[in-house]
């Protein structure tokens, strides 16, 4: 990010942008007003309109150079700097009468100087150009980007993946408590209920770890969801059924099931049968969902080698997917200049307050993208186990006491340096020595045992 301010006699245009109505003014670099801030409507009118009163000043001779600026507004901004990339074409070469740059600013910052300007937490239309104006003023800002191409596919395909994949798992959310309700015990974690519960007996549950995700459960909850009518069919059927839509069931497998559902409290029929109803509609959402999440993961997979994020993936253990997450939440690497910028982009910079000889470190202070949060973290625990460079700072984590998530976020952070790198010098990832990678892995497998047998156990109540 510049920190320049901007030179004499430049002519600086700040514009404030809405969903139906912008505001712009034009200011010297003294700050001085030149064209008081007045709004225009977001379509093309309002855009000649603009540029009317933007081009007279340009072509004044009054000005060595300009600068022209805006807020970065969720998808609000795309229409309008699409026209002043096109209108402007002749205007942002260095060869033109008066050069013109033209800059996206970071809403906090605005936000933040707005209440410098004001004093308190005040905000108006005219002051948020005034703001912008400051800023653009101080040299603030980054160059546009306007994704293009594979690049604007690939956002895309990443953007409908993270919502997709979050209204998945809210659904997954609503489902779990539902299958409690009527398929009480077909979900359970044997492992951790014997570590709980030694002096019980197990429970038999259909399946332990992702049931959701499970063909077993798929093949029941999308055609027989009431239990009562799998208890109705008789063992060879439901044998017959499973290996139909679940791929293979053994007798032993079958009688599981039964075995579970007679032993379940089971709600009476009448209210299985409602509950049933919504049980199957909302699972059946959920594959829906599934089937879309796998299309997308295939189209990322195949326009991830045509842009940077072919860099990142060539880092073991950064799949495309991860790959792309990553590069899609910051954009363009030349956009930054140290990789702590796009730490902090994501959230994970520590609230630090410092007073004469004192300073405190805190928690994460959380102002990013979650969705880039949960990238990041991805990326630290996958590479922690096949990339040496980022394993080994995991296994120190973990050697001066930390668990496992803080150690997994140490693992993020160094991993984040190495992307940088990558796209910063646009390469690929030079793998270690043959040597090195084998005492990585006697090292990791060391303290996985170590870290294993310290595990505490629980006291059975």
């Amino acid at each position: 990010m510049r920190t320049q301010p901007v030179p004499p006699d430049t002519l600086i245009i700040a514009a404030d942008i809405g969903k139906n109505v912008h505001w712009f003014g034009c200011y010297d670099d003294r700050r001085t007003e030149l064209v008081a801030p007045r709004k225009v409507r977001s379509h093309q009118p309002g855009f000649a309109e603009f540029t009317a009163v933007v081009d007279l000043l340009l072509a004044s001779g009054r000005f060595r150079a300009a600068v022209l600026g805006h807020e970065v507004t969720g998808v609000y901004h795309e229409p309008w700097a699409w026209l002043i990339q096109a209108h402007y074409q002749a205007w942002l070469g260095p060869e033109s009468a008066c050069p013109l740059t033209y800059r996206w600013l970071n809403p906090l910052l605005t936000k933040k100087r707005q209440e410098q300007l004001a004093l308190r937490p005040r905000s108006t239309d005219r002051t948020a150009v005034a703001a912008v104006a400051d800023c653009l003023a101080d040299g603030l800002g980054h160059p546009p980007h306007l994704y293009t191409g594979a690049a604007a596919q690939l956002r895309e395909f990443v953007r409908t993946w993270e919502q997709l994949h979050r209204q998945q798992r809210h659904l997954a959310r609503q489902l779990v408590p539902q299958m409690d309700r009527l398929w009480p015990g077909a979900i359970a974690n044997v492992k951790q209920f014997r570590a709980a519960h030694p002096e019980l007996e197990p429970p038999l549950p259909i399946v332990q770890t992702k049931a959701l995700d499970r063909d077993r459960v798929a093949a029941l909850l999308l055609h027989y969801p009431n239990p009562h009518d799998v208890l109705d069919l008789d063992p060879a059927a439901l044998q017959a059924h499973l290996r139909e839509h679940a791929g293979r069931a053994g007798p032993k497998t079958v009688q599981a099931i039964l075995t579970m559902l007679q032993q379940a409290p089971l709600p009476p029929r009448d209210l299985a049968d409602l509950y049933a109803q919504r049980l199957q509609t909302d699972y059946q959402a959920y594959t829906d969902l599934s089937t879309r999440l796998t299309d997308l993961v295939a189209d990322i997979e195949a326009l991830v080698a045509t842009t940077d994020a072919r860099f990142l993936d060539s880092v073991p253990g950064i799949s495309p997917l991860l790959a792309a997450r990553y590069l899609v939440a910051i954009g363009q690497a030349a956009y930054y200049q140290t990789a702590a910028q796009i730490w902090a982009l994501a959230g994970y910079d520590l609230v630090t307050a410092e007073s004469g000889d004192t300073k405190r470190l805190g928690h994460i202070t959380k102002r990013g993208s979650p969705a880039f949060r949960d990238a990041l973290y991805q990326i630290g625990y996958h590479t922690a186990s096949q990339c040496p460079p980022i394993g080994h700072t995991y296994l120190a984590a973990r050697e001066r006491g930390l668990s496992e998530v803080g150690a997994v976020i140490h693992a993020a952070h160094k991993a984040n340096r190495l992307c940088f790198t990558l796209l910063t010098e646009q390469r690929d990832y030079r793998p270690v020595a043959a040597e090195e990678q084998d005492q990585f892995r006697a090292r990791w497998q060391r303290a996985h045992k170590k870290h294993r047998r310290r595990r505490p156990q629980r006291i059975a109540a």
